[in-house]
């Protein structure tokens, strides 16, 4: 027999021998993997022994299968229109989190050369700090390979490591753009001035934070995890190498994306990016193909950095709480007494004829979509007003504990000593201006939540305060302490009771 028919055999048993020897590898040193760790990685194995970081993204949504979140992407600076122009976008997270709240897992570092090669290469490699930098000169088809191969992997030999939602394991692929720039802002670890900011606080300086401009690179990809993170634990977000991200590219049509599909994304700066042009909002269209080498397009300042993520529909039980959802979301009108899209499906069914069927269809596709902006309208509103309130709230406290101190300041028997006496004047003034600035809070306060009443928003008062409380939970805002407070007044006027400031203030001040 010739040695040509060995050859697929002696392939299939190499890669087995590949495959399952690579499972059984001593684990790496973190230094070549995460250099910087955190309590709260998530580490998956890969080949070899190697490894990967993850940090865990929260997108507070609400808690209905078919709940997203309204986010704000780009700038809104209308000489980078056509590219960066600012739009909105809507975002979920498949994975339980903390506080009920979804996440999805982006990797904590871009792919390193050693990762790289772990994953696509047969010959495990030996680890390095040479390994360690930014893997680039890979086309976006290579990157996406990477991801299969990456994902095979682990189903095969760490399966039991992967987050989960229900019984759907998680794969690896490469970020969306929505993912990517809400990781890069800082999602809900910020506020929401600094998220809309053209990049994350950099209280340090830029240069503590992206590897980017002369001098920080020599020209080329350094290693990953050197400066300082985002305020998420994500490493190099900005600067070192831009990265691959899963959609082709659309221009920006003022607001919302254009319909032509074009190249492939890099989102990000890379080391050649000036230091002072630094924005999550930069994003480069590249072509697929070099068309002067006939090949895919492959660039020395361009890698990527992986996401996980799962089915959106999950399995057959998912089915009919899907279709509850969207049923409940399709026929949701508010103050309405009347459904119009229940109205056509009616029409529907008495007409015998196609066309007039088809033309019900679509008009009431469109009544449903439009309703469907409102309420969404509605829920942000209401998300807003309850921030505000938890924040005048927060203030009416903080001025009662401030009033607290210099009445005990006041029945100091020290301060009441005649020599004291301008003391005294100034303390008792003092208290005075801080008692006119919480009443001035405390009517906003009460305005605030009236108006919400008026306005017959609160339906959606009590999903929009979870919401609010993950999203507050997640950078740790003191405010999340008076979003029940708020809750129960609207309640309360919702019921028609009146609401007297000495009671709300009692209830406000009893908040530990």
């Amino acid at each position: 027999m010739s040695c040509k028919h060995h050859r697929p055999w002696l392939v299939v048993l190499g890669f087995a021998v590949w495959a399952g020897g690579a499972a059984a590898q001593t684990p790496w040193d973190p230094k070549f993997t995460n250099p910087k760790p955190a309590a709260d990685d998530l580490i998956l194995p890969l080949p070899c022994g190697a490894a990967m970081a993850f940090r865990a993204v929260a997108v507070p949504a609400g808690i209905e299968p078919l709940d997203d979140r309204a986010i704000q992407l780009g700038t809104p600076d209308a000489e980078l229109g056509f590219n960066e122009y600012q739009r909105g976008a809507f975002l979920a997270a498949p994975f339980p989190g903390a506080n009920g709240v979804r996440v999805f897992y982006i990797g904590k570092y871009t792919v390193t050369r050693d990762q790289y090669e772990a994953v696509m290469n047969p010959s495990c490699p030996q680890p390095s700090l040479r390994g360690r930098v930014a893997q680039a000169d890979i086309s976006w088809f290579d990157a996406v390979d990477f991801t299969e191969k990456m994902s095979s992997w682990l189903l095969t030999h760490a399966a039991d490591k992967l987050p989960q939602r229900d019984e759907a394991l998680a794969f690896v692929r490469l970020p969306t753009e929505e993912e990517w720039e809400y990781a890069a802002r800082g999602g809900v670890a910020v506020s929401e001035s600094d998220y809309l900011a053209p990049t994350w606080p950099m209280p340090e300086g830029p240069e503590r934070y992206a590897i980017a401009g002369a001098g920080m690179a020599d020209g080329k990809a350094q290693q990953v995890g050197q400066l300082l993170p985002n305020p998420l634990g994500l490493y190099d977000m900005l600067g070192n190498v831009e990265q691959w991200v899963l959609e082709p590219y659309r221009l920006n049509r003022v607001g919302r994306l254009q319909g032509m599909a074009g190249g492939f994304v890099a989102r990000g700066a890379s080391y050649a990016t000036p230091i002072e042009e630094l924005r999550t909002s930069m994003r480069t269209e590249i072509p697929p193909f070099d068309a002067a080498k006939k090949q895919p397009t492959r660039l020395a300042f361009v890698g990527f950095r992986v996401v996980l993520s799962t089915v959106a529909g999950g399995g057959v039980r998912d089915v009919a709480r899907l279709r509850q959802a969207f049923d409940a979301l399709q026929h949701s009108r508010t103050g309405a007494s009347l459904d119009p899209v229940a109205m056509l499906a009616q029409l529907r069914q008495q007409t015998p004829n196609i066309e007039l069927r088809r033309g019900l269809d679509v008009v009431a596709a469109a009544l449903s979509s439009e309703a469907r902006a409102r309420t969404d309208a509605r829920a942000q509103a209401v998300r807003a007003d309850l921030n505000a309130a938890s924040a005048l709230a927060y203030i009416v406290w903080r001025v009662q504990q401030l009033i607290k101190v210099q009445q005990q300041g006041l029945n100091d028997p020290y301060n009441q000593a005649p020599e004291n006496a301008a003391l005294l004047a100034r303390i008792r003034g003092s208290i005075a201006a801080n008692q006119t600035e919480q009443q001035t809070a405390l009517d906003a306060y009460t305005g605030l939540l009236r108006q919400v009443i008026a306005d017959g928003a609160f339906e959606n008062v009590s999903a929009q305060a979870t919401v609010v409380t993950q999203e507050m939970a997640a950078r740790a805002d003191r405010r999340r302490r008076f979003v029940d407070v708020a809750v129960a007044h609207l309640r309360t006027l919702e019921q028609g009771k009146p609401l007297a400031n000495d009671a709300v203030l009692q209830a406000i001040n009893a908040v530990p």
